[in-house]
């Protein structure tokens, strides 16, 4: 089985990065400069469905969206999701017309790239910034006034299948000063679209639940959070068949 896993991942890993190569820089960056933010957008979901295209009939990696029903459609949210892969905002940015996300600032020195993410209305942060903190106030409210689907990756970065990583807490800082919904995401997307070069072959589920409890205190803000992005899944990782692939504290939590 490694054996056709590798080969389709060589295949597909060269026709996802010249597709993103090609179509980024061809298509999608010559509209920063002559089009408006709704036209940078709408190619971005062309590329986030041409991508998960690629991954189905190339890789041969499904997606299985679970709960999308949770996902309020006339008002600003903040999606607090785990992230194991690249495919992640390639998951999410189709569900929702409004998405926005908080990208660190070096990313928007990243040629091609940055411009994308300049012209899409994506938020720069400044991870060493000592009024990091100061500056989500009027994240906050753009995403009120908006209307926006706010993603947020409390562990940080992408973290591969079998490692772990303390959450961090900016979920619950801006739902503390504005109020806005947080609802936690579950995946088992790094099981298949892995963070290195070889991919397994199966179903990504992408799984949205209901709104956290509104007014906790951090601790149990917390402890809820790491139970979906973390905790639920690991579970759907064992669903999915890769119980092995988990660390082994939470292999065990996972075989009970």
């Amino acid at each position: 089985m490694w054996i056709i896993y590798s080969i389709r991942s060589v295949f597909f890993n060269v026709a996802y990065y010249s597709f993103a190569v090609l179509f980024l820089g061809l298509v999608t960056l010559p509209l920063c400069y002559i089009g408006s933010e709704k036209s940078v957008r709408r190619m971005v979901d062309v590329f986030c469905r041409g991508s998960r295209w690629l991954a189905r009939w190339v890789m041969g990696i499904k997606t299985e969206y679970r709960g999308l029903e949770n996902m309020p459609k006339d008002a600003g949210f903040i999606l607090a999701s785990a992230h194991q892969s690249n495919m992640d905002p390639i998951i999410t940015f189709p569900v929702h017309a409004g998405v926005t996300a908080l990208a660190k600032k070096e990313l928007f020195a990243t040629p091609i790239v940055g411009k994308i993410l300049s012209n899409m209305g994506i938020i720069r942060i400044d991870r060493q910034s000592k009024n990091a903190h100061a500056a989500m106030a009027g994240v906050g409210e753009q995403v009120v006034a908006n209307k926006n689907l706010l993603i947020i990756y409390p562990q940080g970065t992408r973290v591969p299948v079998g490692k772990t990583k303390r959450l961090k807490s900016g979920a619950y800082h801006l739902q503390a000063d504005t109020g806005l919904p947080v609802i936690p995401v579950a995946t088992n997307s790094g099981v298949f679209w892995t963070k290195g070069f070889f991919h397994r072959s199966g179903t990504a589920v992408y799984e949205v639940q209901p709104p956290m409890n509104a007014g906790l205190r951090k601790e149990a803000f917390m402890k809820q959070l790491e139970a979906i992005v973390v905790d639920r899944s690991h579970e759907l990782i064992t669903e999915a068949g890769y119980a092995n692939l988990l660390p082994a504290s939470k292999k065990a939590d996972s075989e009970q």
